[in-house]
């Protein structure tokens, strides 16, 4: 079973895989920059509401508003590195980079968790990883 921390790195990952970075960098800004959801929505062209929507899984996820400033401030630097897997054909579909299978932008996250597993595997498994090295480079000095 997966831990609080990886269930909302997975979660992130996923986003930017299925080309939706623009709600890890929404949340970024929410926890770590202290941006309103308005001000949020305005800048990246979604609905306050479906910013409080993301606010609250990622808190519901983590436990506590704090804990996910600190993840959100260390691993949305690292999770916006990752290359999209997904992209958009226009505002309602997308095509798979992978398998090439074009599907509604609303399935496309479902459709990379179930067919695509093993690169959001790898994906979570190297931020683990790159987490725990700088968390053991700070610990060393």
């Amino acid at each position: 079973m997966k831990s609080s921390t990886e269930s909302v790195l997975e979660y992130l990952i996923l986003k930017v895989l299925a080309n939706r970075e623009e709600i890890v960098k929404a949340l970024y800004d929410y926890f770590v920059e202290g941006a309103s959801p308005s001000t949020i929505a305005m800048k990246y062209g979604l609905s306050k509401h479906q910013i409080r929507g993301y606010v609250q899984r990622i808190i519901e996820k983590t436990g506590s508003p704090m804990k996910s400033r600190v993840l959100m401030k260390y691993t949305a630097p690292l999770i916006l590195k990752l290359k999209p897997i997904a992209r958009k054909v226009n505002t309602s579909m997308a095509i798979c980079g992978i398998c090439k299978e074009e599907l509604p932008v609303q399935v496309i996250e479902d459709h990379i968790k179930k067919k695509h597993s093993d690169i959001l595997g790898e994906c979570l498994d190297s931020v683990i990883d790159i987490l725990k090295k700088t968390s053991t480079v700070k610990r060393h000095r």
